[in-house]
């Protein structure tokens, strides 16, 4: 069966096992930009980013982000429509001022356990960064042990329950985004049938071609063009871009708009981000020495006449 959804499969997973898990590990390509759709057409933005609207459109009421830096911070709230973010963050029992709670160890230990005991509107848990949470995961301190114990136990104690006008089944969600699965403890991410993990790969050919008009519309030409111009710059888009990020598509539409690429001109645009500038030799010979080459390498090679004309 053709799947017209063009949204990459990570997402398409979260989405289907939200009802099912109650904590998630994103593994892999998670710095790059992410499919969003906006309306009838598709953007790129953070991980975070889309998260936060996936979920939100999934009838999660809040979606909170945490990382040892920045601590917490509530970066959606969907169908809660407006709660204040000082209160979001004081049902985990934070501490907050305009928004955001400071970091800490103990205190996401001490958050985790009162998300999954809250009530009313399901709430998700975003915690980035998480391979820095442990400097040895096969080597964890008493206090990373005690986190870890605890997003372990607190796993298989989760329930989910019926929301929305749906009855759908939702878990106030865990998700741990780490650089690669073995950055946490094996004991918590494996054999753990409430802990699903999702590796975030490359974009794909789906992806890219969803995002290619977008892009492409910032160009010189990108809004007049003929149809068939800018089904051709699409291709060429999405053709000479395999194995690239996104980040890096949206990288080349930049340098094409600063160095006045025309949209149907894509495609060099696609070269020079790859190779970098590159410079013809020959330009750099002055002229008058091109024209009398023939002249010069006679003087040097005796009794070649064919190969000096050659050359």
């Amino acid at each position: 069966m053709h799947d017209d959804d063009p949204r990459p499969r990570w997402l398409k997973d979260l989405s289907r096992f939200l009802p099912l898990k109650s904590q998630f590990v994103l593994s892999g390509n998670v710095r790059d930009l992410q499919l969003m759709r906006v309306g009838d057409s598709f953007t790129a933005g953070p991980l975070q980013a889309t998260l936060a609207d996936s979920l939100a459109q999934a009838g999660y009421a809040d979606v909170i982000n945490f990382n040892l830096v920045d601590g917490f911070s509530v970066i959606s709230q969907g169908a809660s429509g407006g709660r204040d973010p000082n209160a979001v963050l004081g049902l985990l029992g934070l501490t907050a001022s305009q928004g955001r709670a400071a970091a800490g160890i103990d205190a996401l230990g001490a958050a985790l356990e009162r998300l999954v005991g809250l009530e009313g509107e399901p709430v998700a848990l975003v915690i980035d960064f998480a391979s820095r949470l442990a400097v040895r995961p096969e080597a964890l301190s008493p206090v990373e042990h005690h986190l870890f114990s605890r997003a372990l136990v607190l796993a298989q104690a989760a329930s989910a329950r019926p929301v929305g006008a749906e009855r759908s089944p939702l878990f106030n969600t865990i998700l741990w985004v780490v650089d690669k699965e073995g950055d946490l403890p094996d004991w918590l991410t494996i054999n753990n049938p409430r802990l699903r993990h999702i590796p975030i790969a490359t974009p794909d050919r789906a992806v890219r071609r969803a995002i290619a008009p977008q892009l492409l519309r910032g160009l010189s030409g990108g809004r007049d063009q003929a149809p068939q111009v800018l089904a051709a710059a699409e291709d060429e888009l999405v053709d000479g871009t395999e194995g690239l990020l996104l980040m890096d598509l949206s990288a080349i539409t930049q340098l094409a708009r600063a160095e006045g690429v025309r949209v149907e001109n894509i495609g060099d645009a696609i070269r020079r981000y790859k190779v970098g500038v590159t410079e013809d030799a020959w330009k750099k010979i002055e002229p008058d020495k091109i024209r009398g080459g023939e002249a010069f390498i006679a003087r040097r090679v005796i009794g070649q006449e064919h190969a000096v004309t050659h050359m």
